[in-house]
């Protein structure tokens, strides 16, 4: 399948159905994401238990993009540990720097299909705004931006 259509149909299927949306009852950590730039504002909740990020969501106000970013990581890193979930982090921000030119990354699996972000250089922060904010969780930081 051509990357610009998987690309399309990603952020389509994940903007208008986003998973894991909404604030939980409980989380052990929570972390605000802004892009001042577009408006943006994600808010990632995280139950981590023994290491484990356990229950992932986030709420928020924010673009196609953004939202379809954080359906998919919410996705993908539950399940995962803590120092798997901060190594698909730095794997993600590698794969969205225009300057490495990286098409996919083994590790992000189906989350590659982010890479067409890169076409429109505007919109990279908003696709990373939630994995800052997930990293912000788990280190126990309430707020962070991508600026």
């Amino acid at each position: 399948m051509d990357i610009k259509k998987l690309y399309k149909q990603t952020i389509l299927d994940h903007n208008r159905n986003p998973r894991n949306y909404g604030t939980p009852e409980t989380f052990t950590h929570k972390a605000e994401g802004l892009n001042a730039i577009c408006g943006d504002q994600v808010f990632v909740y995280l139950t981590i238990e023994n290491d484990v990020i356990e229950v992932v969501h986030f709420d928020g106000e924010s673009c196609a993009i953004s939202t379809a970013s954080s359906s998919l990581m919410t996705e993908f890193i539950q399940g995962k540990t803590v120092e798997q979930a901060q190594s698909l982090f730095k794997d993600f921000c590698l794969l969205m720097d225009r300057k490495k030119g990286i098409e996919s990354i083994e590790s992000l699996e189906g989350v590659n299909a982010l890479a067409g972000v890169k076409s429109f250089p505007a919109r990279i922060k908003s696709a990373t705004l939630c994995w800052h904010a997930m990293n912000a969780a788990i280190i126990g930081e309430e707020t962070t931006t991508t600026e």
